[in-house]
């Protein structure tokens, strides 16, 4: 099982390497994000890109994103947030080269693997909402998006009848453990626990993407 699992790794690099190599030669043309569905509003987006070591961890500078994005879901009560996490095949390379992922994981967020980071920062980020902003798990989806990237999760207020099952803004849900949404996935899926940290200081951050 360990070998399989070091070869799906090694294919994925590969994989992601060999599209920055084509994508700097200019032989094929990187994913553009699609136009945003009628009733769907961006608000912010915070990034992961200071800290290697712990690089699905929030931020200090996400807090102000954070607290917009908890007002406006407050302010909608008829309206849901899908958190989009992405991961960055070039930049974010640099922690698998500093030894910070591996083929384990634990909960402190040290050990990452690269195939979970842009799902990682989705669910932590839904942990941060849900624990320090006292917001309704219900109410938050975190999901991914394969064919963008970057090292941010973006947020969006979408309509609270949103058909996440088919992938409603063409992002993949993440499977979390526990479960908060309905219907849930099933049990012998992979699911992702919370890494938390503490809670980020009142002056800290300034919104960033808007």
């Amino acid at each position: 099982m360990k070998a399989q699992i070091k070869l799906t790794r090694l294919n994925n690099l590969a994989g992601g390497l060999m599209a920055c190599a084509l994508l700097s030669l200019g032989l094929c043309a990187k994913a553009q994000p699609s136009p945003l569905p009628a009733g769907v509003e961006k608000v912010c987006s915070i990034q992961f890109d200071k800290d290697t070591k712990y690089p699905a961890r929030i931020e200090d500078s996400a807090l102000s994103c954070l607290q917009q994005a908890a007002k406006s879901l407050k302010d909608n009560t008829a309206k849901k947030l899908v958190l989009i996490g992405t991961a960055d095949i070039v930049k974010d390379i640099r922690a698998v080269e500093n030894g910070h992922m591996r083929e384990t994981e634990d909960a402190t967020g040290a050990d990452v693997r690269f195939e979970d980071l842009a799902a990682y920062r989705a669910v932590n980020t839904k942990g941060y909402l849900v624990h320090w902003l006292h917001l309704d798990p219900t109410r938050i989806l975190p999901t991914t998006n394969e064919w963008i990237d970057g090292q941010y999760v973006t947020f969006y207020l979408v309509p609270g009848d949103a058909d996440f099952n088919h992938n409603y803004l063409g992002t993949t849900k993440t499977n979390e453990n526990p479960c908060t949404i309905t219907p849930c996935y099933t049990p012998d899926e992979e699911s992702l626990k919370v890494q938390p940290r503490s809670r980020i200081p009142k002056a800290a951050g300034k919104v960033q993407g808007n």
